[in-house]
């Protein structure tokens, strides 16, 4: 029996390059500064990453058309490839200068500076994305019970540091999680390195 020839590739239609399209324009700026943040502000290993997790998302566009599915995906990836990078670092100077461009103060970097990239990332995709705990639970890879106590910690642990860091006496309260001007300044802080933190992913 004779064999059947193979079938030719299929070629990428009108509507798979504008579904990339899409999906870059829809996820690359956000992605950008979150690689920024977890890098602690390496311009050129952020773009690097940012840039190969947009390429292979693109590729896979159809099935991650989810907008917060596909921004665990792509924030895992970019964290699987952290450590592949053996380039020489930036000086601090040149790091404090990419991450003020996402509004991040002398007293914030001081305080990011103390996490590492997990603890970086679960901060960031954690309580300022706020994504959805199952989503987190795949970018960072803790166990649900170790994810809500590791979020926890950081939480504490990032208003406790940018108290002691920031440049002007902030009000010490009993709960730094109450609604009251300590948790709003701290809160808006945070806000500020990611704009729009609150908008679809």
């Amino acid at each position: 029996m004779a064999e059947r020839p193979a079938r030719p590739a299929r070629r990428p239609s009108n509507e798979d390059g504008a579904l990339r399209s899409a999906f870059r324009e829809l996820h690359g700026a956000r992605l950008h500064g979150f690689a920024l943040l977890v890098t602690l502000g390496d311009r050129r290993l952020a773009e690097r990453l940012a840039s190969e997790a947009l390429a292979d998302g693109a590729r896979r566009a159809r099935a991650l058309r989810h907008p917060e599915r596909a921004a665990a995906w792509l924030r895992a990836h970019l964290l699987r490839h952290l450590g592949r990078d053996r380039a020489p670092a930036p000086t601090d100077e040149e790091r404090r200068g990419a991450l003020a461009t996402l509004g991040v103060d002398a007293a914030a970097y001081d305080t990011l500076s103390q996490f590492d990239p997990r603890q970086r990332a679960t901060l960031v995709a954690g309580w300022i994305e706020a994504l959805d705990p199952r989503d987190l639970e795949g970018v960072v890879q803790y166990r649900p019970a170790v994810l809500a106590r590791m979020l926890a910690r950081v939480r504490r642990e990032y208003l406790a540091l940018y108290i002691a860091a920031a440049p002007t006496p902030i009000p010490i309260v009993a709960d730094p999680q109450a609604i009251g001007p300590l948790a709003r300044r701290i809160r808006s802080v945070a806000d500020r390195t990611l704009p729009g933190s609150g908008s679809t992913r």
